[in-house]
């Protein structure tokens, strides 16, 4: 057989295979697509892995009101097909996830004492003039979650908008708060039992936190509402602190690729942990239908951390 017709076959048989896997790629920046083909709807999300499976907690956005109709739970083995799992959180009859309220900010980990999965969030009004720190269980991690109102720290409920959450290397949890306000929960993770960190100048709102090679990283946003902005970061020897503004992690004017943080996946690979950063692209108020995600890799260089490309 010809050489230059087995070149052609191999090397046309190569970019089709080649083809054939990017239509399995999430790209950044545009809709992802549910195993329904349904927009993948979680914004403001989390990543929790159980059993060799990631699933990916968010808010059930709807193009006509903000007002929170739900929480959303998708699964994937890839972090690139997602499956529709439920919506695990509804609205409720009454109280702080009431009708027409908000809720936003959904994070979930599983507690070790307990083996439960907890949901945090933040809870408001329409007017984003009445904030709680709320919080919900289950005994299985896709749902259906029990909604049991605010989460207390000394017997008086957080009253507090964005906020995020942490799980340290030793299990315990943490609530972090924007503003540089870090609460650690209570071994149940059913309420805080001490402020660890009551405030960090020029600190801002949607915080997320990783640790990597004994050093925290801690990342927030400047309060621009739905507009995007440079995100920025802290770093610590420790969760108490002393905490260090360091900067950018994204090029200055780059806007943080145009999207806001929301949580920090560790995605673990052979022997080394990668921080994925996930941010929401908001596009208020359309936001089940054109905002979408933009999750990047970090890199570490010692107190250094950025993202150099999108």
């Amino acid at each position: 057989m010809n050489f230059r017709f087995l070149l052609f076959v191999f090397l046309f048989s190569s970019f089709f295979v080649h083809m054939k896997s990017d239509n399995h790629l999430i790209v950044n920046g545009i809709p992802w697509f549910d195993d329904k083909g349904n927009i993948v709807n979680a914004h403001g999300a989390c990543i929790v892995e159980e059993d060799g499976r990631y699933y990916l907690f968010g808010e059930w956005k709807s193009d006509e009101s903000n007002a929170f109709p739900g929480f959303s739970c998708y699964s994937s083995d890839d972090l690139v097909n997602w499956k529709f799992e439920n919506v695990v959180l509804r609205v409720q009859q009454d109280g702080i996830l009431g009708p027409n309220r908000v809720g936003e900010r959904v994070k979930v980990m599983k507690c070790p004492s307990t083996g439960e999965f907890v949901m945090y969030m933040h809870a408001d009004d329409m007017g984003y003039k009445d904030p709680h720190v709320g919080y919900a269980t289950s005994k299985t991690i896709a749902g259906d979650y029990e909604f049991h109102g605010p989460l207390l720290h000394e017997g008086k409920p957080i009253r507090r908008w964005d906020m995020g959450t942490y799980q340290d290397s030793d299990g315990t949890g943490y609530l972090l708060i924007h503003h540089g306000i870090i609460y650690r929960l209570s071994e149940d993770y059913r309420s805080a039992e001490a402020k660890v960190l009551d405030g960090l100048p020029r600190s801002g709102e949607s915080p997320a936190m990783f640790r990597k090679n004994g050093m925290y990283y801690m990342l927030y946003s400047n309060l621009t509402s739905w507009e995007k902005n440079d995100n920025y970061y802290f770093t610590a020897p420790s969760i108490e602190g002393p905490w260090t503004r360091q900067g950018f992690f994204t090029p200055e004017g780059s806007l943080t690729y145009y999207s806001q943080t929301t949580f920090v996946l560790p995605l673990i690979r052979n022997n080394d942990t990668i921080p994925m950063f996930m941010g929401d692209r908001w596009s208020f108020p359309h936001q089940a239908s054109a905002a979408t995600y933009v999750w990047l890799p970090m890199q570490v260089e010692g107190e250094k951390l950025m993202i150099p490309e999108y």
